[in-house]
């Protein structure tokens, strides 16, 4: 046994060192190329066409993709023609027949980031037709985006396409009012588009709003017909900042005006509740009860009770501090006089409503 096992020892030393230090094929480096920008739209608005994407973050490995050198926006101008308006163009032919009109560089990159106060992945770019008369409504502008690190370009981004159009002055009068369930924020629309030709271009309107440092939000989901907008998804005590845009088409995306001049909103809260209502009382042997129906207002805070003898003209607070229930047993009565009662109603913000209806009772005499 012991021989067999020394052989199989002699034979495994054998084979390692048959192998030992073989050296394997030669393999090519890994060529890792970025990956493409994604989420790239188009838009106009005013006069400026409006091109935004979202820079990749790591290689078409997988592997992190650690640095950016830069940034190329290329764009292919062409005669919109009718029967190619829903033509996709071909990536090949793109990139033998567009122009390199923008080039971001890393360092403008950081500060676009810092200036803006967004993620360096997110990107906007602004492409002028001031310049070009109204020569750019016969015209098709296809924009591809593709980026660099040290060595290597990604592959174009999605082509995106759009045929500008005259689009109409802002809207004006922007006015917003605070209720208790709502801002409702009100505009005049426009009388003429940005060349001067009437009547203005409008499908619709669409507003934004604003809190803080963040950045505009789009409120409506679907286009505004009127010159009226309800926001309800709203909180006291916070400033908000709208601003209205005329759309010169009714479905995204939405070729716009330039911004409406902004409305500050500083949502104070000056609304009291409902007088509470349905008080009832129910006389004991020595105590009088009366209950109410409960507020419904999300902000209540609680009830006072308020008190006068019938031949009084003022009333007297009964209760110093809130009362959360609707309900209340007044033991400071003396029988044989009669009691008049109302409640008022607070909510968190301190305001107080009207006192409700009043009701009359009273402990009679003899009563056990």
């Amino acid at each position: 046994m012991k021989k067999f096992f020394l052989v199989l020892l002699v034979s495994i030393l054998l084979l390692f060192c048959l192998y030992c230090g073989k050296k394997g094929n030669i393999l090519p480096p890994l060529v890792r190329f970025p990956q493409t920008a994604e989420n790239v739209h188009v838009t106009q608005r005013a006069d400026q066409i409006i091109l935004t994407w979202q820079n990749p973050t790591a290689y078409e490995d997988g592997s992190t993709l650690s640095l950016i050198e830069k940034i190329e926006i290329w764009v292919l101008e062409e005669v919109a023609v009718e029967k190619e308006k829903t033509a996709e163009i071909p990536v090949e032919e793109f990139e033998q027949k567009a122009k390199l009109h923008a080039m971001i560089t890393k360092e403008q990159l950081q500060e676009s980031a810092a200036q803006e106060g967004s993620a360096q992945e997110q990107m906007v770019y602004s492409f002028d037709l001031s310049g070009k008369d109204k020569d750019f409504l016969s015209k098709k502008y296809t924009f591809g985006v593709r980026v660099k690190d040290k060595k290597r370009y990604s592959r174009f981004s999605v082509l995106m396409s759009l045929e500008p159009m005259i689009l109409p002055l802002p809207p004006t009068e922007v006015a917003a009012a605070v209720f208790p369930d709502r801002i409702e924020v009100t505009w005049n629309p426009p009388l003429e588009n940005r060349d001067q030709s009437s009547p203005p271009n409008i499908k619709g309107y669409n507003i934004y709003r604003s809190e803080g440092e963040s950045e505009p939000q789009r409120l409506n989901d679907s286009l505004i017909e009127g010159e009226k907008y309800e926001d309800k998804n709203f909180v006291f005590e916070e400033t908000y900042r709208y601003f209205v845009r005329a759309s010169a088409t009714d479905i995204p995306p939405y070729l716009e005006s330039e911004n409406s001049e902004g409305m500050e909103v500083v949502t104070k809260d000056t609304f009291a509740p409902e007088p509470p209502k349905g008080l009832i009382s129910v006389a004991g042997q020595n105590v009088l009860s009366i209950s109410w129906d409960a507020n419904t207002e999300e902000d209540l805070e609680g009830y006072r009770v308020w008190r006068k003898e019938e031949s009084a003209i003022e009333f007297r607070l009964l209760t110093s501090d809130l009362i959360k229930e609707s309900a209340y047993n007044d033991g400071a009565v003396e029988r044989g006089k009669m009691y008049v009662y109302a409640v008022t109603a607070l909510d968190k913000s301190g305001n107080e409503s009207h006192r409700s209806k009043t009701i009359s009772d009273g402990i009679r005499e003899g009563r056990k």
